[in-house]
């Protein structure tokens, strides 16, 4: 039986769609200590991926839903999976844009929500600005990503090493020399490759000036007690006097902030 590439993406879509409302979602939250109540309130998913967020939101009452994505593919399969269910429930919608956030001025929401997006933007502070501009003043955002480039596995198992910090020497070549394509070439960065290097100091400053109140600002959160606690250690050489900042990046793993937008 001949392969057929368009069935196998299907399938895969389907999977990992799956996996999302199983184990990410969950995950999430409970990184945060639970989900808000979106009962009746407008909900916006700034990198939406195939929209299990959104599902679910929907699922727990939400008004309306708006998921921003860059990546068409995603775009396409999260209207028929998700978009579809509510396509006629009047006064309920979920709807889903393929778009630069920044160049959009979205209805603003309640509550905004990003799920491991942030390590991979590229202008940080300006698509940060506009993630907040997306929320209402009084409004809400969740926004928490991992794992972060210079973490021990920042690479998000691209390559097949068990080591920690193995992407990391030579500037990155240890990483970007096997990354090759079919001809044989190396990208020249990380950045070709989705991944912005940004540290936690740079996410703090692009956070800086910004119309929010933090509400928590927490680092190495895990879904279980257990995980975090080992994640929390894995914090102490960043507390170190001075060498501490110089390791932070080295140590972070995850951020997760719930912001509150000023009125």
């Amino acid at each position: 039986m001949p392969f057929d590439q368009t069935e196998f993406d299907a399938e895969f879509d389907e999977r990992r769609h799956a996996d999302f409302l199983r184990d990410r979602f969950p995950e999430f939250w409970a990184r945060f200590g639970g989900m808000p109540d979106v009962a009746g309130k407008r909900v916006i998913d700034f990198g939406c991926g195939r929209g299990g967020m959104i599902q679910r939101l929907m699922e727990a009452g939400a008004s309306s839903a708006l998921g921003i994505e860059l990546n068409e593919s995603y775009i396409d399969f999260a209207r028929r999976k998700v978009g579809s269910e509510w396509a006629n429930d009047e006064g309920r919608r979920a709807e889903f844009l393929r778009a630069d956030i920044r160049d959009i001025s979205p209805e603003p929401a309640d509550i905004v929500v990003s799920t491991n997006v942030m390590e991979h933007v590229m202008s940080l502070p300006d698509t940060l600005a506009a993630v907040v501009n997306a929320c209402k003043p009084g409004g809400e955002l969740y926004i928490g990503f991992s794992p972060l480039w210079h973490s021990p596995y920042g690479h998000h198992h691209l390559i097949a090493s068990r080591m920690p910090w193995a992407h990391l020497p030579r500037k990155n070549r240890a990483f970007l020399d096997r990354m090759f394509d079919e001809a044989g070439n190396t990208p020249d960065s990380i950045q070709e490759l989705g991944f912005n290097g940004a540290t936690p100091a740079d996410f703090r400053a692009a956070l800086k000036g910004l119309p929010v109140d933090i509400i928590s600002a927490r680092r190495n959160v895990a879904g279980t007690p257990l995980k975090s606690a080992v994640m929390k250690v894995m914090l102490l050489p960043s507390m170190l006097p001075v060498i501490g900042p110089r390791l932070e990046k080295f140590v972070t793993v995850g951020l997760y902030w719930h912001l509150r937008r000023k009125n």
